[in-house]
């Protein structure tokens, strides 16, 4: 009887051990995270430009659509990641040639045209289509990007002596 007491001990034993393991939490795991747009800075240097250009006779002007003065400035993205995708549109209030500003000076039919410049210095390039967006490039591994532009008299119709003073905003999309 001694040895059923032990054997019926024993299956009790394997019995409480075979059954499924007990589980317990013993650590939690949270994760966070952001995914953030690609963008750069456009860098102080490039912040409201004036842009002169300069001064030119009503007699200098052959026709309509000729242009005087063309001025080189640019337009410079820092901060950027490589390989970002840079859009960009000027917008401004449009004369009768989609890339020429309005003059809200006192000479008449008369505005500023805006190109986007071959390289960096050149004086002449691609009108910009105002109010459209231009499709820069992707930034490369220095992390920045120079626009270059132009900026120049643009003959409308019959000129008349005065001022001549536009406004152009430019915004940047990445992507």
């Amino acid at each position: 009887m001694r040895t059923l007491k032990l054997l019926t001990g024993v299956l009790v034993a394997a019995a409480v051990t075979a059954t499924a393991p007990a589980f317990a939490i013993d650590a939690t795991l949270y994760f966070t995270g952001q995914i953030s747009q690609p963008s750069c800075t456009v860098d102080t240097s490039s912040q409201n430009q004036t842009i002169n250009l300069g001064s030119a006779s009503v007699t200098d002007f052959a026709a309509i659509g000729s242009t005087l003065n063309a001025t080189a400035f640019n337009m410079l993205l820092t901060s950027c990641a490589p390989g970002t995708k840079v859009t960009m549109t000027v917008n401004g209030t449009m004369n009768t040639v989609a890339s020429v500003l309005q003059n809200t000076g006192t000479a008449t039919q008369l505005g500023v045209q805006l190109l986007q410049a071959a390289s960096v210095g050149g004086t002449t390039g691609t009108p910009i289509t105002l109010n459209s967006a231009i499709n820069l490039g992707t930034v490369d591994a220095t992390n920045t990007m120079t626009i270059p532009m132009v900026a120049q008299f643009y003959r409308l119709g019959t000129l008349t002596a005065g001022s001549v003073t536009a406004t152009a905003t430019v915004n940047f999309t990445y992507n």
